[in-house]
């Protein structure tokens, strides 16, 4: 059931052409793969979720084309030294497709909480107000990288790698707002532009980076395997292109670009088989990210869903345990366990969360404050069995599989929130089915099989009307599968 005061559209136009060749040249191959992408985005819906009309219309359209090329030789130099030499560009274009719009209805009952004017009840004050956007962004990006394979002895290997990065953007934006009640009021027109204001830039950006890894490696014996890993690794400068938050009604220019992210991660594992048919491994790691790029979300009915933003510093640690027990050539058994600490060490002007709308500051600092999307605790257990057997007058074997599922409770917001946190939850799968020797498969299966309610999301809904929204789990799906393999 929905309850909505504009139509719903969700159209997806995408494609693409790639063409790979391999050379044999000496001890190694060269590689070349170019790719070309395509999607159009043409969407409409009601972004308020509700039929009363508070944001009554939202068309964030767009057109986006990519060009990749990448060339790299892999190979071996000598007996105790191999590795792979490349260079990557990429090339993208996203535009506006023409225009993106958003729209206001008369419902902005969010100005209610000013005690010092009743101007907000102006009649016809926000009808029909909203905004036309047209934007584009061009980036070319450019990486040379190399990684290498040294057996020190035939127990212990080196494993160095470096790469060179090249970006660079370039972005137009404009944004027009219209309708609503035409004033020349000072009051009025600062209500409105709480709304809606009128935004434009356009800059150019590049940035460069040298990144790398080393990963130390040692095999005492079959049975075991261990390494260390240490990495810096970078993510691009970024810009915004999905309207800016406002601060006292004026709009925060500088958050048009986003500072590149730098990562620093070490990493320690055990890979074995301690027992015949028996699999362990275990990995420790810590990451650390400088200027961690994240999409807040904030309840500004003028920004489209959201902005990037840096936090100053973030942190992740944790560990993960998997064991696999193969009973025989019929059965086998396998489980994980994730243990994860993800928090901001430092974010100092986020936006507020939900329950803070409306107070004397958009901004908080939330340092200390736990990261969207991560639970401390998840895990899944999986089990998988066979036997030979006859369907109809095909011969050779049914199996049975089932997974389970689970996670601890995690936040869904970037500014942590009482209201934003999604408790944990378990899902079911099961898949059972007849393969035969011919190619032919048939299979039954079940996704989320106990048709548990859960959320993927919340999100506070746009209008600043102090209410979220949710992206929902999948309920219980079922489905045949038959498939013959010539």
């Amino acid at each position: 059931m929905t309850d909505a005061n504009s139509p719903w559209k969700v159209n997806n136009d995408f494609g693409g052409a790639s063409i790979n060749a391999n050379i044999k040249i000496g001890n190694g191959t060269l590689t070349s793969s170019s790719a070309w992408r395509y999607w159009i985005w043409d969407p409409s819906n009601d972004r308020d979720f509700i039929g009363l009309p508070v944001l009554t219309k939202s068309q964030g359209n767009s057109k986006h084309a990519q060009w990749t090329q990448e060339i790299r030789y892999a190979g071996n130099l000598n007996k105790k030294l191999s590795g792979v030499l490349g260079l990557f560009l990429i090339r993208q274009d996203l535009t506006s497709n023409p225009v993106q719009t958003e729209e206001s209805g008369a419902a902005q009952w969010r100005f209610s909480q000013s005690s010092t004017s009743p101007l907000w009840k102006t009649p016809g004050l926000f009808d029909g107000f909203g905004n036309n956007t047209t934007s584009r962004l061009q980036s070319s990006g450019a990486a040379i990288f190399s990684q290498l394979d040294f057996a020190i002895t035939p127990k212990i290997h080196l494993l160095p790698g470096i790469r060179y990065n090249y970006d660079q953007k370039e972005v137009d934006y404009k944004r027009v707002v219209y309708g609503g009640l035409q004033t020349t009021d000072p009051a009025l027109l600062a209500l409105k532009n709480g709304l809606y204001t009128n935004q434009a830039f356009n800059f150019a950006v590049n940035e460069n980076n040298i990144s790398g890894q080393v990963t130390l490696t040692y095999k005492p014996g079959k049975r075991w395997y261990s390494f260390i890993t240490y990495a810096n690794s970078y993510k691009p400068v970024g810009v915004n292109l999905g309207g800016l938050p406002t601060s006292n009604g004026q709009v925060l220019i500088e958050l048009a670009r986003v500072k590149p992210e730098l990562v620093s991660h070490s990493e320690f594992g055990i890979k074995s088989e301690p027992f015949a048919n028996t699999t362990i491994n275990v990995v420790l790691f810590h990451t650390g990210i400088k200027d961690y790029q994240t999409l807040v979300q904030i309840p500004e009915v003028g920004v489209n869903r959201g902005y990037l933003a840096n936090a100053e510093q973030v942190r992740v640690q944790g560990g993960e345990l998997d064991i696999t027990l193969k009973i025989n050539s019929s059965l086998s058994f396998s489980s994980s366990i994730a243990y994860t600490d993800g928090k901001y060490i430092s974010f100092k002007n986020a936006p507020v969360p939900l329950e803070e709308v409306g107070g004397t500051s958009a901004f908080k600092d939330i340092s200390g404050g736990v990261l969207p999307g991560i639970s401390k605790w998840a895990g899944s257990f999986r089990g998988d069995a066979g036997f030979s057997g006859k369907f109809i007058q095909l011969k050779r074997k049914y199996f049975f599989s089932t997974d389970l599922f689970l996670r601890s409770t995690f936040s869904s917001s970037p500014s942590p929130s009482q209201f934003l946190n999604i408790d944990g939850y378990h899902l079911l799968n099961l898949r059972m089915g007849f393969n035969a020797f011919n190619g032919f498969t048939i299979i039954l299966w079940s996704r989320n099989l106990t048709n548990k309610n859960y959320f993927e999301q919340l999100l506070p809904a746009a209008g600043s009307a102090g209410h979220y929204a949710a992206v929902l789990g999948d309920q219980r799906t079922w489905g045949i599968t038959l498939r013959n393999t010539f």
